[in-house]
């Protein structure tokens, strides 16, 4: 119980760095947490909407607890994200009770660290958005599964349908269909179909339907269908079928997100998915490298691909991962050194890609010094390499504390300097918020959530009717608008590390 306690507050003290002092810029964090403020605001449980229109994104799950945290804690970045944090938390805690009780506490505590070490895990979870809700529902669905069918538990069974249903809450429909396919692949492999009946699917339906489906219906209801049918055509079925905002690439590039953000262990991934492969006989085994690839590989095909898309594979990659390494003594001395010269050489291009890419953002170039904070993952490496020589026990360590610490550092100096620089924290400033606000088509959506009202949008000839207004827009559309009379652009920034340039215009007369 201790040692739970304490990988638990452990895992919130590195998920919860800073995020009350990083503002609400990137576009999932903005639509997101303005939509539970919107909703809160109307005492509205059911429809979502972003900008007083709907936004048919996301179920409501994440919405619920930022609500709760809004009442709670005010509404901030801070409360926008306590819930994801606690999530994290909650999803480390539980990938070291379920490998603790298969392959013991050396085990549990290196699947920790795996996931407490890897700096995407920790973004992801800092991050206002429904993954660290889905992460965690799917990682306790298919644990619960398997407690349920290794220790014939059919309370653990029952378990694993309530948290599909409240991961349909966070997602949608992605909470059901891979757990299921996961499942089938796994018990397919086993030879275990048999057990289908054991699973009371009639039940679990049920179960599931009692929790997800009353939602549904409601906001079906009150949007006469429009909801579902966005969210389920093009947020779903479209995601899958072909590229959206740009976000596509080749077949391998899943692979290469994940192997960059299971780093500084990922190194050992292929040594580790070997040993697997040796051990498959052993079930947890077995189940952690179906659960893994199947959720990989179907994100690999989807035509749309993101990171965040496949870190609920992360707590069963991490399994593997701390399984192969609880035997670090067994390693060959050649085969460590390599594996961390290879780290200790990408650490570096890490730090240089990070220079020049912020050097190219014109707004931060002169910011570029930062990326060098991240040389400490270059020192972990190198010491590391050199703690083989006396005691290879000393690599996990010199990895895992180097990765922590340039995470925190990241959160709480790099980060902040940059933040600082965002369009929407530069422009804010600028607006005089007694007068009105406008959109001309296309803008930044954090400008809704600190400015805490309804922007509404104006047509080209509604602009040259009014006048001592404020317009927020892109210098895209500026071109539609340089022939007005009386309208000033007051300020234009790129936005960070995206293409659009946001833009603060004035109107003085009509």
């Amino acid at each position: 119980v201790f040692i739970s306690i304490l990988i638990f507050i452990i895992s919130f003290f590195i998920f919860s760095a800073n995020i009350g002092g990083i503002s609400i810029y990137s576009l999932d964090e903005a639509k997101n947490s303005e939509c539970a403020r919107e909703m809160l605001e109307r005492g509205d449980f059911i429809v979502p909407t972003f900008n007083y229109e709907l936004r048919t994104d996301k179920p409501p799950l994440h919405y619920y607890f930022m609500m709760l945290s809004y009442k709670l804690f005010g509404i901030n970045e801070f409360s926008a994200r306590f819930f994801s944090t606690i999530f994290g938390a909650l999803t480390v805690l539980i990938t070291f009770l379920f490998s603790y009780r298969y392959l013991g506490l050396k085990v549990g505590i290196l699947s920790s660290t795996v996931l407490l070490s890897s700096i995407h895990t920790s973004i992801q979870f800092h991050m206002a958005v429904p993954d660290p809700y889905l992460i965690f529902f799917i990682n306790a669905t298919l644990f619960s599964f398997f407690i349920g069918i290794k220790e014939k538990k059919r309370v653990f069974i029952y378990l694993a349908y309530i948290f599909i249903g409240f991961g349909i809450l966070s997602k949608g429909p992605v909470a059901l269909v891979l757990p299921t396919v996961i499942i089938f692949v796994y018990l397919l492999l086993t030879k275990n179909l048999r057990y289908i009946k054991f699973l009371n699917i009639p039940i679990g339906i049920v179960l599931t339907v009692l929790i997800s489906l009353p939602w549904y219906i409601a906001v079906y209801i009150k949007t006469d269908g429009i909801w579902v049918k966005e969210f389920l055509f093009k947020h779903n079925i479209h995601r899958f079928s072909d590229s959206m905002e740009g976000h596509g690439g080749i077949f391998l590039i899943t692979f290469l997100f994940v192997f960059v953000g299971l780093l500084p262990f990922s190194i050992f991934i292929l040594q580790a998915l070997k040993n697997a492969f040796k051990n498959r006989k052993n079930d947890i085994i077995l189940f952690s490298l179906v659960f893994s690839s199947v959720y990989i590989i179907f994100f690999a095909i989807s035509k749309t691909k993101l990171p965040n898309y496949t870190v609920p594979a992360y707590p069963p990659l991490a399994i593997l991962l701390g399984y192969y390494l609880q035997n670090i003594k067994r390693f060959s001395k050649f085969s460590i050194i390599t594996t961390l010269t290879i780290y200790t050489i990408l650490t570096v291009l890490i730090v240089i890609g990070l220079f020049i890419g912020i050097s190219n953002e014109k707004s931060i170039s002169d910011l570029n010094y930062l990326a060098f904070g991240f040389i400490i993952l270059t020192i972990g490496g190198f010491l590391s390499a050199l703690s083989s020589f006396k005691n290879k026990i000393y690599v996990i360590p010199s990895l895992s504390l180097s990765s922590i610490i340039t995470g925190l550092i990241f959160f709480y100096i790099l980060f902040p300097k940059i933040d600082k620089r965002n369009p929407v924290s530069t422009i804010l400033p600028l607006i005089d918020k007694t007068k009105e606000i406008y959109h001309f088509r296309g803008f930044n959506p954090a400008f809704v959530f600190y400015l805490k009202k309804h922007i509404k949008g104006l047509s080209r000839g509604e602009i040259k009717n009014k006048k001592d207004i404020y317009i927020l827009s892109r210098m895209k559309y500026m071109k539609e608008l340089k022939d007005i009379k009386g309208l000033t652009l007051i300020k234009s920034q790129k936005d960070l590390f995206e293409k659009p340039t946001s833009i603060l215009l004035y109107k003085d007369k009509k």
